[in-house]
């Protein structure tokens, strides 16, 4: 990607109070030149996990007051017609609800309880996807977004998410966690 030429980064690595639990950390980045320059990266080293698979995942705030974030698509996220699959779009949208929600997480972690996704229009293959979005309501433990996937312009998704907040627990060793989380939607 010729944007990453030249770039220079801050590194940070996301909870580091969790470092002795896991050994591929995912790094937060701030890229302060070339053209992500105010973006942020996040990267997790190659690991066999998901998030590894999709590729380097970007964010920053909108000048509305929101999140807008960005990914690189190519072959690898395509579909059997050549365009990009509506999985990866799926997961490009979880995580951009996650950069959307991620200032409320200092103290805790978050899951994923529903996301309702409507296609707009096909992704083209080889052209960054983009996302904005905003958080519409929070309570104690729940967190409501809303946002938009666009490409070159071109209305590609729209979605809404809903997002539990959960205690924080330790990183996984090995394949991953052995048991399910202790809470419970109420």
């Amino acid at each position: 990607m010729p944007a990453r030429v030249g770039m220079t980064v801050c590194r940070q690595v996301l909870a580091p109070r969790a470092a002795a639990h896991y050994r591929n950390r995912m790094t937060r980045e701030l890229i302060t030149s070339g053209d992500l320059a105010g973006w942020t990266r996040w990267r997790r080293e190659p690991d066999g996990r998901f998030a590894s698979l999709l590729g380097d995942f970007y964010f920053r705030a909108g000048a509305d007051g929101g999140v807008e974030c960005r990914m690189e698509t190519d072959r690898k996220h395509s579909n059997g017609l050549g365009y990009i699959h509506g999985g990866f779009i799926m997961s490009f949208i979880d995580m951009a609800m996650f950069a959307f929600i991620f200032r409320q997480l200092e103290s805790s972690a978050a899951v994923t309880l529903s996301c309702a996704t409507d296609f707009l229009s096909a992704g083209i293959v080889g052209k960054p996807i983009e996302a904005s979005g905003e958080i519409l309501k929070e309570t104690g433990k729940m967190l409501f977004v809303r946002g938009l996937v666009r490409q070159d312009g071109v209305n590609v998704a729209s979605f809404t998410g809903t997002m539990r907040k959960i205690p924080r627990p330790p990183r996984p060793e090995g394949d991953g966690a052995t048991s399910r989380p202790g809470t419970q939607v109420d």
